[in-house]
């Protein structure tokens, strides 16, 4: 199937020696099958690209590849494979925490009244000069923008990100994030995970889920968070 090409170009890109072998292997012993949905294609096209980026090895550590190969095992084996989560509810999202990962997402999204796809847009208003905006991802249910200062993609940087709230989920790598919570002067409320190279903030604003990762000073992160508005 093309989409499982594609889950394993994403693979082999990041391990060249002995993958075809090492993958061929894999597929064989747990004799799976799995068709992957065109918004995981989307997100596969991405990783490819970000990966021939200068700034990609600043993310790309052992321990990340190590997981993916894990990662890669279990979606393999998923028809034979049961792992138990333990499940924490964290302001309106909930962390399903694993022995090497959590996956964060949000239930609220399965009610009524939730936009189903992106119906207004959201920017932030108070983007530091000379940040420009270097790749857009747009799909029905979410819109993901990269800022970089003065392009350069070795510099600092911003990732902006807006889903519906049956969109969103995410996964965290536990031995090199730090999970925290905190609520500002206005009441709203984020998830922050932390980790050498970057802070992530994510929130509900009562109709769509954003996030916001940056390598600037937490509290820089922070005032472009609460300067997220709709685009008119």
């Amino acid at each position: 199937m093309e989409a499982n090409k594609l889950f394993l170009q994403a693979l082999e890109e990041n391990y060249n020696d002995g993958f075809d072998k090492y993958m061929s292997s894999l597929e064989t012993k747990y004799e799976a099958n799995h068709t992957f949905s065109n918004k995981h294609d989307k997100k596969m096209q991405k990783l490819i690209k970000q990966q021939r980026k200068p700034y990609y090895k600043l993310i790309s550590t052992a321990g990340r590849r190590a997981a993916c190969i894990i990662v890669a095992v279990i979606v393999m084996s998923a028809s034979a494979m049961s792992v138990k989560a333990i499940r924490e509810a964290v302001f309106d999202f909930i962390k399903s925490i694993f022995s090497d990962h959590t996956v964060v997402s949000t239930e609220s999204g399965t009610d009524k009244g939730y936009p189903e796809q992106i119906e207004e847009e959201y920017y932030i208003s108070e983007l530091p000069e000379g940040f420009e905006a270097t790749n857009t991802i747009r799909t029905n249910d979410s819109i993901i923008i990269e800022y970089f200062m003065n392009g350069d993609y070795s510099s600092d940087y911003v990732l902006f990100s807006q889903y519906t709230k049956s969109s969103y989920k995410a996964n965290y790598d536990n031995d090199h994030n730090q999970f925290d919570e905190e609520i500002d002067n206005e009441e709203q409320k984020y998830l922050i995970i932390s980790n050498e190279y970057d802070t992530t903030f994510i929130w509900d604003n009562g109709q769509y889920i954003f996030e916001i990762v940056s390598n600037l000073p937490k509290n820089e992160a922070l005032i472009l968070c609460k300067s997220t508005k709709i685009k008119n």
